[in-house]
């Protein structure tokens, strides 16, 4: 259990915990879209291979459709998130940690 000094520390630190599980269900939503793609792209090789053709080949055509290219776009904006709301997570730890030592 945390002890705070005031108000606005408490604020800070309460912000600083829902700002960091915000980052958290951004980084869940980043691994899903991750995992998407790379289930994706065994199926699509599992796919090629059962007709003969290589893995490099199915590499090439699972890039280009456009649901590896919504995982990859999905994974970038929920890794994007996540750093964003990590980085405000930490400024108001930060500020926390100052206005308990103030």
């Amino acid at each position: 259990m945390h002890t705070f000094m005031n108000e606005a520390e408490q604020a800070a630190f309460t912000l600083a915990e829902a700002l960091s599980e915000k980052a958290m269900t951004c980084m869940k939503y980043a691994e899903e879209a991750a995992e998407a793609f790379r289930g994706g792209r065994m199926a699509m090789r599992r796919q090629f291979k059962s007709r003969g053709l290589s893995e490099a080949e199915a590499d090439i055509r699972w890039a280009g459709t456009s649901q590896a290219s919504r995982s990859i776009a999905d994974n970038d904006f929920f890794m994007s998130q996540a750093s964003m709301y990590n980085n405000a997570a930490a400024a108001q730890y930060a500020k926390a940690l100052y206005l308990k030592m103030k």
